[in-house]
């Protein structure tokens, strides 16, 4: 039954709501477009030049090995980065076998890979300066966080250490 104090139904009255869920919908996409821009734009393409990560993910088992086989051989490794001008400082390394022996003619390298910006990596020799200490003055070209990969290998055995430094 139709109540008298019900005005009449025009259809004028609700055209606005198809309009609305368009408008709603074309707001999302913007702002999903806005943020997928913002997602590309800012991408530092961050991966390493050789895809050695994902290699490194492939040879997981084989790595595992070689740090049995590290700590088999009982070095003592102590290592540090001593600032001192800006964006410079000196890496060092110090070896000792498993009595206590130094271990000087190793053959010493430092990776150093800057982890959030691509094209600043690079690698410095670190010097045999005695009683089993490697050492190099480095002059970073950014200041930052940065990832040290120190290799040093020896005719007893190698060893890989990995540290990350800031640098100011």
């Amino acid at each position: 039954m139709h109540d008298v104090t019900d005005p009449p139904h025009d259809p004028r009255r609700s055209r606005w709501v198809p309009w609305a869920f368009v408008a709603f919908f074309v707001v999302v996409l913007g702002a999903n477009g806005a943020m997928v821009y913002a997602a590309f734009s800012s991408w530092t393409g961050l991966t390493d030049e050789h895809g050695s990560t994902y290699r490194q993910g492939l040879e997981y088992n084989q790595r595992l090995e070689e740090v049995a086989e590290q700590q088999a051989l009982g070095w003592t490794v102590d290592s540090g980065f001593e600032r001192g001008a800006p964006r410079t400082g000196e890496l060092w390394i110090t070896l000792q076998d498993a009595y206590a022996n130094t271990l000087p003619r190793a053959e010493v390298t430092a990776d150093l890979v800057r982890p959030t910006t691509v094209g600043y990596d690079f690698q410095v020799p670190l010097e045999d300066v005695g009683d089993g200490r490697y050492a190099a003055t480095i002059a970073f070209p950014l200041s930052g966080q940065w990832e040290v990969d120190i290799t040093a290998l020896h005719p007893q055995g190698s060893y890989r250490l990995t540290e990350r430094i800031y640098v100011r």
